[in-house]
């Protein structure tokens, strides 16, 4: 089998409408080639332009493709949430990062307003500044812990008790204290790892503000 079948191969073991990264094409091939990988790669990328050309293979944006069905109004387009899913929250192997900000307090019912780019605390932003990401619509920040599966909910909770973000959102006491309660049960948190992250984070605020909530309660 030569490099162009490997690649073709590939691509038919890919679900349709699913972002394909070409970082993963490149995984695929490092593992298949033992010598001359990169003047190897060069040819790849001839044989990527090439299934371009016969519609057997279109680009999203630069290094990302994807297969598309075709319909009576044309080829479907890749949804763009699923690019973002996928580069920046999850991929096969793991969780990378959660949604925050005005987006999760839309998401959680906290607000009503859909803001128009959506901020996500992710391994895969390369530094400490935010980087925005136009072309897809995001906000991309980096963690102060690494995200990964069984941390991500209690990060992504501490973030809205904490509102770093200053949502400027006005919340009913009674509405907030519900779904954040409901958040933590239905998610399974577990309080004394709620803690343990907030020390790690050096922030005492998200334990004040479920007290707040806490205290409301009792005093009605």
């Amino acid at each position: 089998m030569n490099y162009n079948e490997m690649l073709i191969n590939y691509i038919d073991k890919c679900p349709y409408d699913e972002p394909i990264f070409i970082e993963d094409i490149k995984d695929y091939f490092r593992n298949k080639i033992k010598n001359n990988f990169d003047k190897i790669m060069k040819n790849i990328y001839v044989y990527i332009n090439r299934l371009v050309k016969q519609n057997k293979l279109f680009q999203f944006s630069k290094g990302i493709y994807y297969k598309a069905k075709k319909t009576r109004l044309g080829y479907k387009k890749l949804n763009r949430i699923k690019v973002i899913n996928k580069k920046f929250i999850e991929d096969k192997n793991n969780i990378k990062g959660y949604y925050s900000g005005a987006y999760l307090f839309n998401e959680l019912g906290l607000s009503t307003q859909m803001p128009r780019e959506r901020l996500i605390i992710t391994n895969e932003c390369p530094n400490k500044n935010d980087y925005e990401n136009k072309a897809l619509g995001v906000t991309i920040r980096k963690p102060k812990i690494e995200v990964n599966e069984d941390n991500y909910q209690y990060l992504q909770i501490i973030d809205v008790l904490i509102n770093k973000d200053n949502v400027n959102v006005e919340v009913d006491k009674d509405k907030e204290r519900e779904i954040i309660y409901n958040y933590i049960k239905e998610n399974s948190l577990d309080f004394e790892k709620l803690i343990k992250y907030m020390r790690k984070l050096n922030t005492k605020k998200p334990l004040e503000k479920l007290y707040e909530l806490e205290s409301d309660d009792k005093n009605e």
